[in-house]
């Protein structure tokens, strides 16, 4: 391959990658606001409680080797849910993608927060959480990205508004 079609390659594919890992961050993060009551909720469940004690007891390999299953398991079922809405069933497909992205956040993101300071131990995990996080910063702080924050804070509060109007009404 010449370098000129090595280069053009990357002018085109850098901007498709970055958006749709920007895509799929932001989709992220809109079903982590909306579950973090369940996960709140969830954090206090007695079973929950214990296990929680069990997977702090766990070494860093471990934890990180337990934060892979899950991402093992559901990552592979959103290109399933696309090829099902692909070949005409639209609904299901979506239930398939949005069961699989709340399994995955709920659980991976309570495995984290219980084995982050372990999991920083680990030199390269700690590197790629170091390079992640920080993209994350500079990408919260485009005016684009605050825009839409903005937004979804005035949608917030109509929505308080509007339910709040119900009550009153009924």
């Amino acid at each position: 391959m010449s370098q000129g079609f090595r280069t053009l390659v990357r002018r085109i594919l850098s901007p498709v990658v970055s958006a749709v890992a920007v895509i799929y961050f932001v989709i992220d993060a809109v079903f982590l606001g909306v579950l973090k009551p369940l996960l709140n909720w969830l954090g206090r469940q007695p079973v929950l409680v214990r296990t929680g004690r069990w997977i702090a007891s766990l070494g860093p390999y471990p934890s990180l080797i337990l934060l892979g299953i899950p991402v093992v398991i559901l990552e592979p079922l959103k290109p399933l849910g696309f090829y099902v809405m692909a070949i005409g069933h639209p609904i299901q497909g979506a239930a398939i993608l949005a069961g699989a992205e709340v399994a995955k956040i709920v659980v991976v993101e309570r495995l984290f927060r219980i084995s982050r300071d372990k999991l920083l131990t680990i030199r390269w995990f700690a590197l790629c959480y170091r390079l992640v996080t920080g993209w994350l910063a500079r990408l919260r702080a485009l005016p684009a990205w605050q825009a839409v924050v903005r937004a979804g804070r005035r949608i917030k509060a109509r929505a308080r508004d509007a339910i709040r109007w119900f009550r009153s009404a009924a």
